[in-house]
């Protein structure tokens, strides 16, 4: 009779040592990545969620951009504006397109207007110059576009690449700030040649 009472306590003390166990497992499932866990939590909701996204910015009556994006993220208290698979056109005092930039993400400051622009960005100016980075920005105060990052320009058959940039929209004056090379396709003869320099 106590042989059998001790077999009953070793199973039982047994059974709630596995379900322990498995409760101590299933907690750990449910924290694998407790970094993404923490960042869920710290990232904020937005406010709205907008599909087929369009937005034009004016200044004086004139329009100075027009924003279509796929997907828009309104955050009413920080006054900010998340976008994906954003395209923003940029235009000239009297209406005519000076760029389009695309960009896998963008994000508007609603208070400044101020733009950033991240992932696969290439702004097209009107005469087919070509801009592209990483990262962009557009500064609404100095009405330039800036990027801390690599750069590669395409201007006909010529290619500057460097690190950092300041310039029109339109990309008919810019600089690229540190490390560029230039490669020259020379017009008559069809030759190559890299240039380094500070600026263009």
């Amino acid at each position: 009779m106590f042989g059998n009472l001790r077999m009953r306590r070793t199973a039982a003390a047994a059974l709630a040592m596995a379900a322990l166990v498995l409760a101590a497992a299933l907690m750990g499932c449910a924290e694998d990545d407790p970094e993404q866990v923490a960042d869920q939590k710290s990232k904020p909701l937005p406010d709205q969620v907008i599909s087929e996204f369009g937005l034009t910015e004016t200044s004086m009556g004139r329009k100075d951009w027009h924003m279509e994006a796929e997907k828009a993220y309104v955050f009413e208290r920080r006054n900010i504006l998340e976008t994906d698979v954003v395209e923003v056109t940029f235009f000239d005092e009297d209406g005519s397109v000076r760029s389009v930039l695309k960009a896998d993400y963008a994000r508007l400051n609603r208070g400044t207007d101020d733009m950033e622009a991240r992932g696969n960005v290439v702004v097209t100016g009107a005469d087919g110059v070509k801009l592209e980075t990483e990262a962009l920005n557009w500064q609404s105060e100095t009405r330039q576009i800036a990027s801390d990052d690599s750069v590669t320009v395409y201007r006909n058959d010529d290619i500057l690449s460097g690190w950092g940039f300041r310039g029109d929209p339109d990309l008919g004056s810019f600089r690229i700030l540190k490390d560029m090379k230039a490669t020259i396709r020379a017009r008559d003869e069809g030759k190559e040649g890299i240039i380094g320099g500070r600026d263009t």
